[in-house]
């Protein structure tokens, strides 16, 4: 496989279409209809841990499936030069009011490479302490979800009703196995 060129099909305020010609295995020209992001580095994303051994989570309408989904804390890299691990703190305090203490990065890489450029880095955050009101966006409703360590596989498996799961919150479990966080 080999890029020949791309175009942008579509630019718009916060993400871009780009139609992407590649050489394909057996000689002929394929396109491909990548979605890109306009940020100035990966997505960033922060599962905080309370003293307590809660989970914070949180709860968003999500527009483009019209639904509610339990994540984690996500932000784009909207400001340039901003660092991934202060990224992780300030949508971790905007999105949740939670401050954390030490970051640990548990990932990193791409979560939809079929449609999307973009990757992500996640992190685990120490310690979070509840330390202000959310700041949300104007088009942001978010409710925060408190979920204990040693029940958040049973939470993730019976959301309440009418909310979905991120599945990437399922990739996180090995590394919020309770017997694990206490060596870190």
């Amino acid at each position: 496989m080999k890029i020949i060129d791309e175009q942008i099909v579509f630019n718009g305020k916060y993400i871009q279409v780009i139609e992407r010609r590649f050489r394909n295995r057996v000689g002929g020209i394929g396109h491909w209809e990548v979605v890109h992001t306009k940020t100035y580095g990966k997505i960033v994303g922060i599962v905080p841990i309370t003293a307590k051994g809660e989970v914070v989570l949180t709860n968003n309408f999500r527009v483009p499936i019209k639904k509610w989904v339990i994540e984690f804390c996500a932000g784009l890299a909207d400001k340039r030069g901003e660092s991934p691990t202060s990224l992780a703190r300030r949508e971790c305090l905007e999105e949740t009011g939670y401050r954390v203490g030490r970051l640990k990065r548990i990932m990193e890489g791409p979560f939809n490479a079929g449609l999307l450029s973009d990757e992500i880095i996640v992190f685990l955050g120490f310690n979070a302490v509840l330390a202000q009101e959310q700041k949300l966006e104007d088009n942001e409703t978010i409710h925060v979800v408190k979920v204990p360590v040693n029940k958040l596989r049973e939470f993730l498996e019976n959301p309440p009703r009418n909310t979905l799961v991120d599945i990437k919150l399922f990739a996180l479990l090995p590394f919020l196995d309770s017997r694990k966080l206490n060596k870190t």
